[in-house]
């Protein structure tokens, strides 16, 4: 790992003198986005993309590196060279990163539980995280520590992080939906697609229900990036190019679409024309 790191910080060093640079590229545990293992490897929407780069990018050489969440944030935090094929933009973020165009689309965050446990959750068509954070002490959240969900979900996490009832675990998502259907947890935050994803590796389709929740919006683009500096500036640019060159087609907006069911599909493509311009 470390030897991988420090090439790409020497190939950003010696681009002065012609040499070619490397992008590490940090990738995920995150079906159904990024599936590094097992019947479905290679066959989410960011790797999709990541394959696209690679690809479209020949002078450029590329390693991938596994790596949780919060691990990810961290190696770019401390400045090490890392570009990253799906990510949510933050202000936070922005102080270390530096993020291409909008590169993929992606439905809304949505409460997940249990089914059969629906009656426990206040009642209508949207849920109030912060609400149910304050006065809902008898249900406990669980999420994955490092990651970014919604605007409006990040600010609500970060505001309620001290409570007993909210635990952020540096996970995977599989691993928090065990804690639900253990009893450990009785919610957590993921895509909808995603719970799917999970329903179908289990095998136990229609065990987890999925409320939006409020305030979040109907769809979130993410991006690629990398550490901010000249060199994440170079690599940027150069994917950049890329997305300038296939993001109208039919082919590449099927990335975002990967593991949606079809009424999923007829909604994010409503989206397409707004967020990916």
């Amino acid at each position: 790992m470390l030897a991988l790191l420090a090439q790409g910080a020497t190939g950003a060093d010696e681009n002065k003198a012609g040499s070619r640079d490397t992008i590490v590229w940090a990738v995920l545990d995150f079906p159904p986005f990024q599936i590094l293992d097992g019947e479905y490897r290679g066959s989410g929407s960011f790797d999709g993309l990541n394959d696209l780069l690679i690809r479209e990018m020949p002078g450029v050489d590329h390693e991938k590196i596994p790596m949780s969440f919060s691990r990810r944030e961290d190696e770019m935090r401390r400045g090490q060279p890392l570009c990253t094929p799906g990510i949510f933009r933050t202000p936070t973020r922005e102080g270390y990163m530096v993020f291409s165009a909008p590169a993929l689309v992606h439905l809304d965050n949505r409460l997940v539980y249990l089914a059969n446990r629906a009656g426990r959750f206040p009642p209508g068509a949207v849920l109030d995280l912060e609400e149910l954070l304050k006065k809902r002490t008898d249900l406990v959240g669980g999420v994955v520590s490092g990651r970014s969900f919604a605007p409006n979900i990040d600010v609500v996490l970060r505001r309620q992080a001290s409570q007993p009832n909210l635990k952020m675990r540096a996970t995977q998502s599989a691993q928090i939906v065990d804690q639900l259907l253990k009893g450990e947890i009785d919610y957590t935050i993921l895509f909808p697609h995603e719970a799917a994803f999970i329903e179908r590796q289990l095998g136990r389709p229609g065990i987890l229900a999925t409320r939006p929740i409020l305030g979040t919006p109907p769809y979130i683009v993410t991006h690629v990036a990398c550490t901010r500096g000249p060199w994440g500036d170079r690599m940027i640019a150069g994917v950049n190019n890329v997305l300038r060159r296939h993001a109208g087609t039919a082919e590449y907006r099927g990335l975002s679409e990967r593991w949606l069911t079809g009424a999923d599909q007829a909604l994010i493509r409503t989206y397409y024309p707004q967020a990916l311009r």
